[in-house]
């Protein structure tokens, strides 16, 4: 019974800070500490933070050394990245591969996480960074809240970038986000 408690008072001490942080978002309360960076620091960043949580899904990160940097709070930003590796880790079976690359298009970094889950159908993509939107078949079967993708758009989007995805049923999703060159 203590195992279960604990667990249930870990889920809900994460969904009240959840709740709290979407809603400091929503009002623009969030100070964001703004500094130019190379997408790569804050990429190695967000990895070793999330090594337990990516277990034995090995990791390719490709992103080449000549980008220019970003103008980001990097903690935010590695936050947004710790997300979509979670989401990746959690959707796609064990052991299979997950992958980070960063690009320059345009005037923009724009840094993507690819898994190989079960994927998102069309409908589904246009809901997933709802407040509180769970995918229809993983609602039991996946630990969560439904906030961790609201609040990584709010993130993104208050450091002026653009949030999206893209997914194929039974081969996986690329979620990415672009971020102003700093």
């Amino acid at each position: 019974m203590l195992t279960v408690i604990n667990e249930e008072t870990d889920r809900l001490d994460r969904l009240v800070g959840e709740a709290t942080e979407m809603a400091q978002l929503d009002a623009h309360k969030v100070e964001l500490h703004l500094a130019p960076v190379d997408i790569a620091t804050v990429i190695d960043s967000a990895v070793e933070e999330s090594r337990t949580v990516l277990g034995q899904h090995p990791l390719e990160v490709r992103v080449p050394g000549s980008l220019p940097k970003v103008r980001v709070d990097s903690d935010r930003i590695a936050e947004v990245l710790k997300q979509l590796l979670e989401n990746a880790a959690k959707y796609s079976p064990p052991a299979s591969p997950i992958t980070i690359t960063a690009e320059l298009r345009a005037n923009r970094i724009v840094t993507s996480v690819t898994d190989h889950g079960p994927g998102i159908d069309d409908f589904e993509q246009s809901l997933v960074f709802d407040k509180f939107y769970r995918g229809r078949d993983q609602r039991y079967s996946v630990q969560g809240t439904g906030m961790g993708l609201a609040i990584a758009k709010a993130i993104v989007e208050a450091h002026n970038g653009v949030v999206s995805v893209t997914s194929q049923l039974g081969r996986g999703s690329v979620f990415s986000f672009e971020l102003p060159i700093a």
